[in-house]
């Protein structure tokens, strides 16, 4: 079980996300780049013709968006092997990055998961993860807007990610007084929305399961970050820093589901001298 993301002290580190993800795609373009246009994939003929095979065979960078959601739709069935996958991947990830790709981001990672990405080249592997954490770090550091949800974006990052450690050490420095006014603002706002606003309930720690349909994993560490005490200390500040802001109720608000969340999580947590026989023997009565 990955654990909670650690405390450590904040440090002024002047971020521009706009620049760090545009650096963090051309450097994935440049790990896939190497990988050559198979122009006898697998295909189907009776769903799949040549001339979207040859329209698949232009420059990566240029694939429209319709292309790539369809190939990815197919991809594994009736078009495409994982290799064709990862040719077209750094296209794929800059569209969904801009909301520019017309198919959930769920089943983008469920493609990616067959093409089996962890197990690909070490530098294609991290360049990918270093995407990632670019483009939450220009998400946590926007506005929130319904398309553009922090918590909605972890649920999805779930499916392709193990450990969700990296993008919560980030929102937690996104949270910090030393950022930019516009960048704090808005990383706190991403945390109001999740607590006043999604399918989290103050007083059932278990409704995190909610935010990350079968992924029991993901929905304990990001328990874990909300009861810790570093993401109440830094919410409780941004309450003071807003207080003369339209945002100051909703903050406040936020502070109060805060608080009961991690009274309730502390209630549910056995006692540190339990005898582990009876939390066996409570467990197995309760079905």
């Amino acid at each position: 079980m990955p654990s909670s993301p650690p405390l450590r002290d904040s440090q002024y580190r002047p971020i521009d996300p706009v620049a760090a993800l545009a650096t963090a795609t051309e450097r994935l373009y440049a790990a896939f780049g190497s990988v050559p246009f198979n122009p006898d994939m697998a295909r189907s003929p009776g769903s799949v013709s040549d001339a979207d095979v040859a329209a698949l065979a232009a420059p990566v960078a240029t694939l429209p968006p319709a292309l790539v959601a369809r190939f990815l739709v197919k991809a594994g069935t009736t078009w495409g092997g994982p290799d064709d996958i990862r040719r077209v991947l750094p296209r794929a990830l800059e569209l969904a990055a801009d909301h520019q790709l017309p198919i959930d981001r769920g089943l983008m990672w469920a493609k990616l998961s067959w093409a089996g990405w962890p197990d690909w080249p070490t530098y294609q592997v991290v360049t990918t993860r270093a995407f990632h954490q670019a483009e939450f770090g220009r998400l946590l550091r926007s506005d929130p807007r319904p398309a553009h949800l922090a918590h909605r974006w972890l649920r999805h990052a779930a499916a392709g990610f193990d450990d969700l450690t990296p993008f919560l050490v980030d929102w937690h420095d996104a949270l910090g007084p030393l950022n930019h006014p516009a960048h704090h603002r808005a990383a706190t706002g991403h945390l109001v929305v999740l607590l006043v606003s999604s399918h989290l309930r103050p007083d059932y720690p278990e409704t995190a399961q909610l935010l990350f349909p079968g992924r029991p994993a993901a929905a304990e560490q990001l328990t874990d970050w909300l009861s810790g005490p570093g993401t109440d200390h830094e919410l409780q500040r941004a309450a003071t820093a807003l207080a003369d802001t339209s945002d100051a109720r909703r903050v406040n608000v936020a502070v109060e589901r805060l608080r009961r969340f991690r009274a309730a999580v502390e209630a549910a947590a056995p006692p540190a001298d339990a005898d582990p026989r009876h939390l066996r023997s409570v467990a197995g009565t309760d079905r």
